[in-house]
């Protein structure tokens, strides 16, 4: 039976999850909390299957192990025609630490033709992981566009190699960005003034880019 509203929100405690009928569904937030089991039909693309059925998406939220399972059957060469209206990207949980994760953020973002808001809450990583530097260093050299790309927030930022090295990506790839937030927690690596002057010199596709930054005491 056709989902007759056309906003879903799920806290699921399954392994996996698929849409079915659900043609007008345009908000959709996702929150798995279980982790994902191997997949039993090896080549098969979770993140095609779970874009498969809601061609009117418009708004998206990822949370959890939402992430490990959107990884298993690896990223499909033609993106999902589900992200050709998404305006709005939410995503939290997602790892810098995990290149398979980071992989799934970045293919997201740049299949979206329509992305305007980009929405991110990082987990905090300990260690440098090169595998992801590198990744989304030769992103940034690739010359990818998110064309209408007006605004990015980070939350729980902390200045890790990875996440500094993902700002820059976004910065080289959004010829319309407007602003970037990001606000942090007090024992961050470096300095909020610190990162705003590095950012600031990194390359920009938008001559219009305004910087803000919110340091969050601890106590």
């Amino acid at each position: 039976m056709p989902l007759v509203s056309n906003s879903l929100s799920l806290e699921e405690t399954q392994k996996s999850i698929c849409f079915k009928n659900t043609p007008m569904l345009e908000k959709v937030a996702v929150y798995l909390r279980s982790r994902v089991l191997p997949d039993s039909s090896p080549g098969c693309s979770n993140l095609m299957k779970f874009f498969h059925c809601i061609p009117s998406l418009q708004e998206l939220e990822i949370r959890g192990s939402l992430w490990e399972y959107l990884t298993v059957g690896g990223l499909p060469h033609n993106p999902p025609t589900a992200l050709n209206n998404v305006k709005s990207l939410k995503m939290a949980d997602m790892s810098f630490g995990d290149l398979k994760e980071v992989s799934v953020a970045v293919y997201l973002i740049t299949s979206c033709p329509k992305l305007q808001q980009l929405t991110i809450k990082c987990e905090s990583v300990n260690n440098v992981v090169e595998a992801v530097v590198q990744f989304l260093q030769d992103q940034t050299c690739s010359g990818g566009v998110v064309k209408l790309l007006q605004s990015v927030e980070m939350s729980h930022f902390t200045g890790t190699k990875m996440e500094m090295q993902f700002v820059r990506f976004i910065l080289a790839s959004a010829p319309l960005l407007k602003e970037i937030f990001i606000w942090n927690f007090s024992y961050i690596l470096q300095s909020g003034r610190q990162m705003i002057n590095e950012m600031k010199q990194y390359r920009r596709a938008s001559p219009y880019v305004e910087f803000k930054f919110e340091a969050v005491e601890v106590e």
